[in-house]
């Protein structure tokens, strides 16, 4: 029997069917850990260091592209903004290997994470089922729009497995 066949099924199936919040919150975790193993190899390891901080790298490019302005707003602009400082922070660490870089995007990643956290597992699904009902208006609930639109597709399957 191939078990790490049935392993790497059950997580890609794992992946495809979780909601948009842990699949956000899985990989604001995996980008932070890259981070972490980057900012340890910059002394001495080069290659890992730039194959860390090209992981990272993939994440935050999929996140980034993943914003719906339309639906998010302010909140869609502002994680856009972070997500161009990541962006920057990395090249700045590919440049410079300074572990400072990769510090930094941890810092501003954190709290991001601690807060996809909160939001209850579904919240973004039942805030765009409300707003598509018909008849209704888009909601002012406390969590609207704070959930962008992420389609899981094989690039996201790929960087998180």
């Amino acid at each position: 029997m191939d078990y790490s066949r049935s392993i790497r099924a059950y997580r890609e199936t794992d992946l495809q069917t979780m909601g948009k919040e842990k699949l956000i919150v899985l990989l604001y975790q995996k980008m932070i850990e890259h981070f972490d193993a980057a900012a340890d190899s910059a002394a001495d390891d080069r290659p890992e260091m730039a194959r860390r901080l090209g992981l990272a790298q993939r994440i935050v490019t999929e996140l980034q592209g993943a914003l719906d302005h339309s639906v998010g707003g302010e909140i869609a602009d502002n994680l856009a903004a972070i997500y161009g400082y990541v962006f920057h922070e990395i090249l700045q660490m590919q440049l410079d290997q300074e572990p400072a870089h990769a510090m930094n995007c941890r810092q501003v990643l954190e709290p991001l994470l601690e807060a996809w956290r909160a939001i209850s597992p579904g919240a973004g699904n039942r805030e765009l089922r409300h707003r598509h009902a018909p008849g209704t208006e888009p909601a002012l609930e406390e969590h609207a729009s704070q959930a962008p639109d992420v389609a899981p597709g094989e690039s996201l399957v790929s960087i998180s497995a």
